[in-house]
């Protein structure tokens, strides 16, 4: 069995900067197709946005998210092997800890701030009662953080990053 190594200050780090990097990606993401994005919103406004969505430009969109998720994943391994993390539990928690650190950052910047700022992009879905904050975060936010991300994205960020690290030695 290996020794159980993390090393806090590159977690913390890389968690900050991959926050960063995955927000700003969402952003751009966004600004490039605002109206395909609402097939990720709350059902009201999908639906009312839904004669709009172009299905091409959301494969567009899911691509480049996709793309997203794979370089934050092979980041996270390289980074905690380059840092001599090692061990199953200790890489699976780094990779787990670091996408919190993401979930966190969407939670504040995506679900918090975010909506209230973009209403007036999505056409067809400017007046659902689904835009309101507390609407939002009732209906999309606070499960989806508090669920979605905490029992299987997290989980699966940790085991993508376990399986990879090892990989690279």
């Amino acid at each position: 069995f290996e020794e159980a190594v993390m090393n806090w200050p590159r977690i913390i780090l890389d968690g900050i900067a991959m926050s960063a990097v995955f927000n700003a990606v969402v952003l751009v993401g966004f600004t490039l197709w605002p109206q395909e994005y609402s097939v990720m919103f709350p059902k009201e406004i999908k639906e009312a946005a839904a004669p709009y969505v172009n299905q091409k430009e959301v494969r567009k969109m899911k691509l480049f998210l996709y793309g997203l998720y794979l370089a934050l994943f092979l980041y996270w391994a390289i980074s905690a092997s380059l840092a001599g993390t090692k061990g199953f539990w200790s890489l699976f928690w780094t990779g787990y800890i670091e996408m919190t650190f993401v979930s966190v950052s969407d939670f504040v910047i995506l679900d918090c701030w975010l909506p209230q700022k973009v209403r007036d992009r999505i056409k067809g879905a400017e007046h659902c009662k689904a835009w309101e904050r507390k609407e939002w975060l009732l209906k999309l936010a606070i499960l989806e953080h508090t669920l979605g991300w905490t029992f299987l994205v997290c989980p699966i960020a940790g085991l993508i990053v376990a399986g990879i690290a090892p990989l690279l030695g």
